[in-house]
C-alpha cells in the first residue's frame, strides 16, 4: 500500500527529517575521515561559517573605523606620538635663529653652528644669556672657531659660566687685570693641560702685572704653555700704565699725602 502522514510503514526507509532538524547520526563504522564534525546546530539557524581565513572579522573593521573617527581612542595616541616626534625631530634640525645670526657674524662653519645649537638647546633657560656670553668671548678672537669649541666642551661638561672661565683662579686674574673673554678662555683651557697649573697660574700673573697688554700677554705666552715649557717668573720693570705701574703710583701718592700731613 500508500505510505501515509507519518512515514513509510514496515521496512521500508524512513522520510528525511523536517527542514531544520539535524540529521540522524551516521553509524558508526561509517564516520568519515578528518576533523571532527561541528556539533548539530539548534533549529531554524543557518550554517555555521567556516573558520576565517580572509579580511578581519566585521567587530574588528568597525573598530578599526572608529579609531580614525574618534581622536579620544588609546589607539590614536600612538599616530599623535609619533607625530609629535617627526615635530620635535624636525625642529632639532632647525637652528634657532640667534645662532644661525651668530655663526654668520663670527663666519663659523655650519657644523660648528649646529654643535652650538644642540648644547644651547640642553641648557636650562639661559639660552639669551648665553648667546651674549658667545658674542663676549668670541668677539675679536682670531680664531672664534677654536674659542667655540672650548665653550662647547665646557657646555656639555657642565661647567660653562659664560664669560666667566670655570677656573675660579683664572676669573680672579682676568677680573685683577683685565683680561678680555677670548685671552682668559684661552688661559683657563690651556692650564688643564699643566702638571702645576695653580704655580704656572702664579707665575703667569708676575707677567701680566707687568705688562700694558695683558690680555696681549697672555696669547703671546699660550704657544709655550702648550708645548709644556716651564713658566719663569717676569722679571722686567713694569710697563707704563701695567697694573703694577698703577699701583707703585698709587702708592707713592699715598706715602706724599701722609708726608704732606705729618709736615704740616
Amino acid at each position: 500500500g500508500g505510505c501515509s502522514g507519518g512515514g513509510c510503514g514496515g521496512g521500508g526507509l524512513r522520510s528525511p527529517p523536517p527542514l531544520g532538524l539535524p540529521l540522524p547520526p551516521p553509524a558508526m563504522g561509517m564516520m568519515p575521515p578528518g576533523p571532527p564534525m561541528l556539533p548539530p546546530r539548534p533549529p531554524g539557524m543557518p550554517p555555521a561559517a567556516p573558520p576565517f581565513m580572509g579580511a578581519p572579522p566585521v567587530q574588528d573593521w568597525h573598530r578599526t573605523m572608529m579609531v580614525y573617527q574618534n581622536p579620544d581612542l588609546a589607539e590614536n595616541l600612538t599616530m599623535q606620538q609619533a607625530l609629535e616626534y617627526d615635530q620635535a625631530k624636525l625642529s632639532s634640525m632647525t637652528m634657532e635663529p640667534e645662532v644661525v645670526e651668530l655663526a654668520h657674524h663670527f663666519n663659523l662653519s655650519d657644523r660648528h653652528a649646529r654643535m652650538l645649537d644642540e648644547q644651547l638647546k640642553r641648557r636650562n633657560n639661559t639660552f639669551e644669556e648665553d648667546i651674549a656670553s658667545m658674542y663676549e668671548i668670541l668677539k675679536g678672537a682670531k680664531n672664534p672657531a677654536d674659542l667655540l669649541m672650548v665653550s662647547i666642551r665646557w657646555m656639555r661638561e657642565d661647567i660653562f659660566r659664560g664669560v666667566k672661565t670655570p677656573n675660579p683662579d683664572v676669573e680672579k686674574a682676568a677680573k685683577k687685570y683685565k683680561l678680555d673673554a677670548p685671552s682668559a678662555c684661552k688661559l683657563a683651557e690651556v692650564l688643564e693641560t699643566r702638571n702645576d697649573p695653580d704655580s704656572d697660574l702664579r707665575k703667569i700673573c708676575t707677567h701680566l702685572a707687568r705688562s700694558n697688554k695683558p690680555s696681549a700677554m697672555v696669547m703671546k705666552m699660550l704657544k709655550d704653555l702648550k708645548d709644556g715649557k716651564p713658566v719663569e717668573d717676569c722679571t722686567h720693570a713694569p710697563a707704563i700704565g701695567s697694573y703694577e705701574h698703577k699701583e707703585e703710583q698709587r702708592r707713592q701718592s699715598q706715602r706724599s699725602r701722609s708726608r704732606g700731613r705729618g709736615g704740616g
